[in-house]
């Protein structure tokens, strides 16, 4: 994955970060720029400094610690490209969950970093019934099973766990 710079610092960034380590500017990742930028408050929206002008919002994800992606302040949706996509979360009271979830919304964003890049469409269900969807569920209620049909993909979210993960992988 490729390193990013602060606009702000100078700091190295890598796709995750949410905040500058050295200057402790928020940040956010702009789809269009395929770049991670330092951000500057603007009421209750936020200017890149690696594109000035527009104004965007924080993905609604944010609240979790799950996503870093922006969205356009002119764009009626609350979460970015890539979360709109996820139908199902898991039971977020139940703390390796949300734990499992960040480390499987990590290697989605990273998946969709790819097919942005690639300009793969990216259709959700809202737009077509086959369109990309993912459910993120957690065996708690029952059993799940990782896979994929008709545009949906579902994902055991305590997968995210190597060692369960393997285990799962075996028992198959």
């Amino acid at each position: 994955m490729k390193l990013f710079e602060c606009q702000h610092c100078g700091q190295p960034l890598y796709f995750e970060n949410s905040v500058c380590e050295s200057c402790g500017r928020r940040l956010g990742y702009l789809v269009p720029e395929e770049t991670v930028s330092a951000l500057e408050p603007d009421g209750d929206l936020w200017r890149a400094l690696a594109r000035p002008g527009p104004s965007y919002r924080l993905c609604g994800n944010v609240i979790h610690d799950v996503c870093n992606w922006l969205v356009p302040a002119d764009e009626p949706h609350t979460f970015c490209v890539a979360c709109r996509h996820n139908r199902t979360i898991p039971d977020l009271a139940i703390p390796e969950n949300l734990q499992h979830w960040r480390k499987i919304e990590v290697a989605k964003h990273r998946l969709f970093y790819s097919l942005l890049r690639f300009k793969l469409p990216l259709i959700t269900a809202a737009e077509d019934p086959n369109g990309l969807t993912f459910d993120f569920l957690s065996s708690g209620t029952g059993q799940v099973i990782t896979g994929h049909s008709g545009g949906l993909i579902t994902l055991n979210v305590a997968e995210a766990d190597d060692v369960e993960r393997e285990r799962q992988r075996r028992e198959m």
